[in-house]
């Protein structure tokens, strides 16, 4: 299936340029009637016109790829980040359990407290790498949170 959408629009261009150089040598060899021109010439225009309007699609989908990718990378690892910060809350928290000293609870406090900074900073740098792709989206975005911060507040 993936040949056949690479290769359509060159088969559809090849038959149009096909229809239309047989348009050409019986045109030359004889008179055609306006049926036959029309048809011919309708053919030639038809898959023409299909052939580059797919060839024109999977070259836009590629260029688009191209363009998002560096993005869609750096968004990634700003996601991998933030998986990995919250793992290391999630350890923190289960450890913290034991803790009986109120010392201990409050260096617990003061690790889980870095480690929010850190996450926070870390969306805050990815919200920023989306503002290049999708700025509206996130402009409504940042316009809802702050009117759900001013609910709570």
């Amino acid at each position: 299936m993936k040949n056949l959408e690479r290769f359509a629009p060159f088969l559809l261009i090849t038959i149009s340029l096909v229809v239309a150089g047989f348009f050409a040598c019986v045109a030359t060899s004889r008179t055609l009637t306006h049926l036959e021109s029309v048809i011919l010439q309708t053919l030639s225009l038809l898959t023409g016109l299909g052939g580059s309007f797919i060839f024109g699609r999977q070259s836009a989908r590629e260029a688009a790829r191209e363009i998002i990718k560096p993005h869609a990378r750096s968004a990634f690892r700003r996601l991998l980040s933030l998986y990995q910060s919250l793992s290391r809350v999630a350890t923190t928290i289960e450890s913290s359990q034991n803790f009986e000293s109120p010392v201990e609870n409050q260096v617990t406090l003061a690790k889980l407290e870095a480690i929010v900074v850190e996450q926070l900073a870390s969306a805050d740098d990815a919200i920023e790498d989306w503002k290049d792709i999708v700025p509206e989206d996130v402009e409504d975005l940042d316009q809802r949170f702050s009117s759900d911060k001013t609910t709570r507040d």
